[in-house]
């Protein structure tokens, strides 16, 4: 071939004309051009081409050198293998012209040809540029001038495809071998990416061999293992193994070796046996009082308490509800915090200021709208003509969409270059112009998804199909299952912008309602399974989940409070007329009011203070002080009719004293214990955590105080009317009834006679330790396999459009979240500053950011970032290569204005073209100070286009921030992706391993970098959620401690309680793994619920055996028969029925975070609190404090 012959059309690139004539001496201007071009072999050699064919060449390979040149052994290769194919003098031993045809103007022109390359020249050629990088669309050069090819053979495959005007003007074909067997493939020498002469060796991000090796991370190291089990589990089963079966044995080898009778058993003592002055189990403050003055004083205080408030009754109920009323009125600054960020991140949290800086100097990250598009049996391909022509026509609908109030999506979207905004569609292949989708659609798809930049959308950014496709495996779009749609709407800090967004995205959401229901004419959706959202979608169905919630809280709070106030009366069957009298249904209703109160006296004094409720508070507060006021109602009440009954002969006033010294330090007990630890929470910097466990700790103790005063008031009060013969809740009505027959309670009687005596038997005593220390060890084994995190699929109704949009993301989308790693503090005016940031220059640190992010890229299942980075610095110090001779250039009459793509050459100065030193990769010469600010400037008001797509208007325009002065790069960031993330271990592991990479990056180049994406405010709780639990607890757990030991003199007693509680808590964590329940802020609330309801499992039964007389059975016997049952009836009970209700909610969350969690809190919590509790105060042999009479 020699020479050029025309075109086959008018406006065509040149076709070369069919020669087989010997190669000639070129004259000295084509010599100069000739070797300044495709190098210096061809200094003193004949060639194959004219002045013509080489300008072609050279213009031909300018358009890939913005995208090529950053590799040097690629780009060596790639002019090579050009210069080589049109102008060596050896063409006939490797060429042969197989077709030809006439040009438009009749001459003969070459339409087909073979070029034969042997494999090791081929693959050289490849290996050179498979990992060289295209940081504007963070992607890889092979893509553009490969097509993605994944070996030598499909790069020249589409190197030589005819297509004009991007590809070659004829068809170049690469057999394996030669049909004639007269040519011989061409063995030319190829540069390798890591070559030994530095003038041809490519950077780290394009090059593996020259990479250095990261260090491997914690999370490479195996787990340790025994027969498959984790080390921690295997030696906790193996402890307990052994320990019990050495218990086994040596019980065994004691019964052997002792014919003695088991001294253990116990025999229950009926009721009555004793007189009743000293039948009393609990002791009376007016006849014993006890050495500790602790105990002694509080005793004598809520005596003298609860006698002034009996006998002042409705002075003290007007009183306290006065005080109520009073803090009551802060409702009226009452708020309710929606905002998910100021919900679960504190203000001053690492990513609350990331995210701020990230905003206030890039802008907030963009709104999305996106639409999931596949056939409803979720199987059959996406990918036909008649659903691509319903895609645009929902496209062209959407894109129509006009708000009440005007507004239209071309108002709120992103449009970084133009006024085209940035739709992210199939259809884009199209240009959205469903008048190009013509009849040869499939070979235009299959083309467009093979070289996406061959397919511009309107916007001008290639569309990678693993964004707009999703269900294929490898690279058979064809196959693709679903289309995606990504509306990108502009994001603002400015309240006026994000509000017209929203606005818009009401109506986009109403018309994809319809277009799911088929009501959108024109459009037929039967067969579509069609998911979406937007940017308000999440907190507008968050906010429906929570009302539907409502019904089903506030049931489950009614069927309590009925349960509470039924089951405190006395009901005889046998009299109709003593069961209303003898019904305490108002005294219920009237303890429930005063835990009404107590939560009505917090959330009135908080509000006023300015704290917004949130909904944990509002529905997870009112169940806490419930569980805890009703066991204390049914304590006092209990208590008070016990006196009664053996004291009849008491007034009214003497009961509710000695009820009140009776159980007042128990309930003071388990009060302060609860208060002191929600107080401590309070000191969590996560909101909704700190502000619940202030609330609760103000309505808890709100509520002892009113229980200790106020209710013991009512208590006077209706057994005042219980004896005037009034009906219950008619107190006006006298009627005649026969009198009451003091009897002993159903629940007591059945502990009395069965349940006290089979626990306290020795054999059994043996086995229930035995059992609870086995489920302790089950729970400690389960805690590492605790999963962390809320799926927010959970939080949503499970009818919401959401659920199958979030799953259809899980199922379809290829791409995780952008990241982007913001640097300060790095002068990138200096030398040193570029090479602590580039990585496509041979000089780049080896700890660059650039560098650490492509080598973490490649290793994705520890870094969790997947994509190479764009890189702002390397592209833009390529943009000033003079051999790219499109982008940055000057007008020759003024230097300061810059030229368009299309202004002549000879009126244009190529930047650095005449500079020394030149341009080159080493960086010398490469601009600095005053000199980098002017041609950074103007790069980044460049528009990128396929003249130079490496102009940075459109990639970075936003990514660069300057100081004020213009005269330093303030910051910058550099975006990559991480893996798709499908479930919560992805994000909290690729949050984590961002802030891990960029630490490294911190130190080894003395810089501030931090990484920011958008779902990284919502997971910073979740780095130290596990020991912010542990803190939490154990500083709950100390807190019941220290008020144990302080209240009832007894380290002893204080540690066993703290141990019962710490093993409700284990148990209630293994539960949590086995029932599908993972570690949050919900979670983590519910768990310092749990200390205050295991509290009032164990401190009631612990005091009352404490304080009993007798042996160590007959303390425990004593304790269960008159505090166990209350305790049994008080909280397991009422729990009970209130979960029972939330079972049938319609919200995911409420079944699995309430429902299941209160179930196991309720379980454990009774099990240890009135079957081992007992057992160990037997085991250890607590000895009860010394009584003295007065």
């Amino acid at each position: 071939m020699r020479n050029n012959c025309g075109s086959k059309r008018t406006f065509g690139k040149q076709l070369p004309c069919p020669n087989n004539n010997p190669a000639i001496k070129p004259d000295a201007e084509l010599r100069k051009l000739l070797v300044s071009t495709c190098g210096q072999s061809y200094e003193y050699s004949k060639a194959c081409c004219n002045k013509d064919q080489l300008d072609d060449l050279i213009a031909s390979t300018k358009q890939a050198s913005p995208m090529i040149s950053a590799c040097p052994a690629c780009w060596t290769n790639f002019l090579n293998f050009f210069c080589t194919f049109t102008c060596s003098p050896n063409q006939s031993t490797f060429l042969n012209v197989t077709e030809t045809g006439l040009s438009a103007d009749k001459y003969p022109v070459v339409t087909k040809l073979d070029f034969l390359v042997s494999d090791q020249y081929g693959s050289g050629f490849y290996d050179s540029c498979k990992d060289v990088k295209f940081a504007a669309t963070n992607g890889y050069v092979m893509d553009l001038i490969g097509g993605g090819a994944k070996n030598w053979r499909d790069m020249v495959a589409f190197m030589g495809r005819e297509r004009e005007p991007l590809g070659s003007p004829f068809q170049i074909d690469f057999p394996v071998e030669d049909p004639t067997k007269i040519l011989k493939p061409f063995e030319g020498i190829t540069r390798q990416c890591n070559d030994t002469n530095v003038q041809y060796r490519c950077s780290c991000v394009d090059c593996l061999p020259v990479c250095p090796v990261l260090p491997p991370t914690p999370d490479e190291k195996p787990p340790c293992k025994v027969f498959g089990v984790s080390c921690w589990s295997f030696s906790l089963t193996f402890i307990y193994t052994v320990t019990l079966g050495a218990v086994i044995a040596m019980f065994v080898i004691r019964k052997r070796n002792s014919n003695a009778k088991d001294l253990i058993g116990f025999e229950p003592v009926t009721r009555h046996d004793e007189d009743d002055e000293d039948s009393q189990h609990l002791l009376d403050p007016d006849q014993y009082t006890s050495r500790y003055v602790v105990s002694a004083l509080l005793q004598e205080w809520f005596y003298h308490q609860g006698y002034l408030c009996a006998k002042h009754a409705w002075r003290t109920i007007g009183i306290s509800f006065g005080l109520v009323a009073l803090f009551s009125l802060g409702w009226s600054r009452f708020g309710v915090e929606t905002d998910p960020v100021k919900l679960w991140v504190a203000p001053d949290s690492v990513s609350a200021v990331q995210k701020a800086i990230f905003d206030q100097n890039f802008g907030p990250f963009y709104r999305t709208a996106q639409v999931i598009v596949s056939y409803k049996d979720g199987n059959a391909p996406i990918v036909d003509e008649q659903s691509f022509r319903r895609l645009f026509m929902i496209n062209d609908h959407i894109k129509a969409l006009q708000s009440e109030g005007g507004v239209t999506l071309n108002d709120i979207c992103f449009h970084p270059t133009g006024d085209e905004c940035v739709i992210q569609s199939p259809t884009g292949y199209w240009q959205d112009n469903i008048g190009a989708f013509s009849d040869s659609w499939k070979d235009d798809f299959e083309g467009c998804t093979s070289n996406p930049a061959d397919c511009l959308p309107e916007f001008q950014q290639p569309l990678k199909p693993d964004i707009v496709l999703g269900g294929f495996e490898g690279e058979d779009y064809l196959s693709a299952k679903a289309f995606i749609i990504t509306y990108v709407i502009q994001n603002s800090v400015d309240s006026k912008v994000t509000d017209r967004a929203h606005e818009w995205e009401l109506r986009y959401l109403e018309f994809m309602d319809d277009l799911v229901h088929n009501r959108v004419e024109g459009i037929q959706t039967e067969d579509l399974r069609i998911s979406y959202s937007s940017e308000a979608s999440l907190e507008i169905e968050l906010n429906k989940s929570s009302n539907t919630d409502v019904r089903t809280v506030i049931l489950s709070y009614l069927v309590m409070f009925l349960y509470a106030s039924l089951a405190l009366g006395r009901f005889q069957i046998a009299s109709p007329r003593r069961l209303v009298i003898d019904s305490k249904f108002t005294l219920g209703m009237s303890g429930i009011f005063i835990v009404l109160a107590s939560i009505s006296t917090s959330v009135g004094f908080f509000s006023f203070l300015g704290y917004k409720i949130t909904l944990i508070i509002a529905e997870v507060i009112p169940f806490l002080v419930l569980a805890v006021g009703v066991d204390n109602i049914f304590i006092l009440c209990h208590e008070f009719e016990r006196r009664k009954m053996n004291h009849p002969e008491e007034s009214v006033e003497e009961c509710a004293g000695r009820a009140l010294g009776r159980m007042g330090p128990s309930i003071l007990l388990s009060a302060l214990s609860e208060t002191i630890a929600f107080a401590l929470g309070g000191m969590v910097t996560m909101p909704a955590v700190s502000v619940f466990a202030m609330y609760a700790a103000m309505a808890v103790w709100v509520d002892f105080l009113l229980q200790v005063t106020a209710f013991i008031s009512c208590i006077a009060l209706d057994a005042q009317r219980q004896e005037e013969d009034r009906v219950d809740c008619i107190p006006c009505l006298q009627i005649q009834a026969p009198q009451s027959i003091d009897t002993e309670g159903v629940l007591p009687a059945w502990v009395r006679k069965y349940y006290g005596p089979l626990i306290l038997n020795g054999s059994v005593k043996r086995i229930i330790i035995a059992v609870f220390v086995g489920l302790l060890t089950v729970g400690l084994c389960l805690l590492p396999s605790l999963e962390i995190g809320l799926d927010q699929r959970l939080a949503l109704p499970s009818d919401s459009y959401l659920v199958p949009f979030f799953n259809d993301l899980d199922s379809y989308f290829r791409v995780g979240p952008p990241v982007y790693f913001v640097v300060q503090d790095v002068d990138a005016t200096t030398r040193h500053g570029q090479q602590q940031i580039c990585a496509r220059f041979s000089t780049c640190s080896d700890s660059s950011i650039a560098n650490v992010l492509e080598q973490e890229r490649k290793r994705p299942h520890v870094s969790y970032i997947e994509q190479p980075a764009s890189v702002w610095i390397d592209d833009f110090l390529h943009w000033l290569n003079p051999a790219v001779e499109t982008c940055c250039r000057f007008k020759k009459h003024d230097p300061t204005v810059p030229c368009g793509p299309f202004d002549d050459e000879d009126d244009c100065n190529v930047c650095y073209a005449n500079k020394e030193p030149g341009w080159n990769i080493s960086m010398n010469g490469l601009p600095e100070g005053d000199e980098f600010m002017k041609y950074l400037s103007e790069w980044l008001k460049a528009s990128p286009d396929e003249y130079c797509p490496l102009a940075g208007k459109a990639a970075y325009g936003d990514a660069i921030k300057l100081n004020s002065a213009k005269d330093k790069v303030k910051m910058s960031h550099f975006r990559t992706y991480h893996t798709p993330m499908r479930n919560q271990h992805d994000f909290i592991a690729g949050y984590r391993s961002a802030h891990r990479i960029a630490e490294q990056v911190s130190e080894d180049i003395g810089a501030t970098v931090f990484p920011y994406s958008v779902f990284y405010i919502f997971f910073e709780q979740y780095v130290d959620i596990i020991p912010l639990t542990l803190r939490l607890l154990t500083v709950a757990m100390m807190a019941v401690g220290l008020v144990t030991a302080a209240v009832l003199g007894s380290t002893k007693v204080a540690l066993v309680v703290v141990g019962v509680v710490a093993m409700i808590m284990v148990d209630v964590v293994g539960a949590m793994v086995l029932m599908g329940v993972s570690l949050n802020a919900v979670s983590l609330v519910n768990l310092v619920i749990c200390v205050g309801i295991s509290v009032e499992f164990c401190s009631h039964i612990a005091r009352a055996s404490v304080e009993a007389e007798g042996s160590p059975d007959e303390r425990v016997f004593s304790a269960l028969v008159e505090v166990g049952s209350s305790v049994f009836s008080g909280i397991t009970l009422t729990k009970f029925v209130g979960i029972f209700v939330l079972a049938f909610t319609r919200s995911k969350i409420f079944e699995v975070y309430y429902f299941r969690m209160y179930l196991a809190i309720v379980i454990f919590g009774a099990l240890h609190g009135l079957v081992l509790l007992p057992d160990i105060e037997f085991q250890s042999r607590i000895h009860g404090l010394v009584f003295v009479s007065k």
